[in-house]
C-alpha cells in the first residue's frame, strides 16, 4: 500500500468535474462517490475512510483517470502522475516510445495519423501534449486499463540523456 498517496489531499481536475456531469469513465459506485465527495480539506485516507466501500483501487482509479490531482505538490512540480512521469523523458526518447507505440496499438492508419502529430512536434513541450492525447486515444479505443498500463509504462522506463534511470512516480 502506498502511504504516500494516503497522505496527500486531492482535488478534482477538470476532467473529474466535467465526469461528474457526463458519466464519460465507467467508474465503480465507490469511486464515483469518492470523486463526488475529494477535495483538499482532508488526506487521501480521510476520504477512504469517510466514502464507504471505497478503497485504494478506487483513489488510484481516480488518479489514473486523471480525474484527481495531489494539492501537496510544490510549486513548478508537475501536478498529475502522467505529468510526473514525462518529466523524466528526454525528446528522443519519448519521440521513439509515441511513434513505435503508435503503428502496434493502433494499426497502420490510425497510427500513422498519429505519427504525423508527433512528427509536428517541434520540443518536449509538444511531444508531452501529444502524450496525453496518446493516453486519451488508448483509452477509448482499448479501454482504461490499457491506457493505465501505458502510463506504468511511462513511469518505468525513463532514462536520461547519460541512460541513468530517473525517478518513477508514485503511484
Amino acid at each position: 500500500m502506498d502511504t504516500n498517496m494516503l497522505t496527500e489531499r486531492f482535488v478534482r481536475t477538470e476532467a473529474g468535474k466535467a465526469e461528474i456531469s457526463h458519466r464519460s469513465h465507467m467508474l465503480s459506485r465507490p469511486a464515483r462517490n469518492l470523486l463526488l465527495m475529494i477535495d483538499s480539506s482532508v488526506s487521501g485516507q480521510a476520504w477512504l475512510d469517510r466514502v464507504s466501500g471505497s478503497g485504494l483501487d478506487d483513489l488510484r482509479e481516480l488518479i489514473d483517470a486523471d480525474l484527481v490531482a495531489c494539492v501537496n505538490v510544490p510549486r513548478g512540480q508537475p501536478q498529475t502522475c502522467l505529468d510526473a512521469a514525462l518529466e523524466g523523458w528526454t525528446h528522443d526518447a519519448l519521440y521513439t516510445l509515441l511513434t513505435r507505440e503508435a503503428k502496434e496499438r493502433f494499426g497502420l492508419l490510425k497510427g500513422f495519423r498519429l505519427i504525423l502529430k508527433i512528427e509536428g512536434c517541434a520540443d518536449l513541450a509538444g511531444l508531452r501534449r501529444v502524450a496525453h492525447d496518446f493516453v486519451d486515444k488508448i483509452a477509448k479505443e482499448h479501454g482504461k486499463e490499457s491506457a493505465a498500463r501505458f502510463r506504468r509504462q511511462l513511469t518505468l522506463q525513463p532514462v536520461g540523456d547519460r541512460g541513468e534511470q530517473l525517478p518513477q512516480c508514485r503511484l
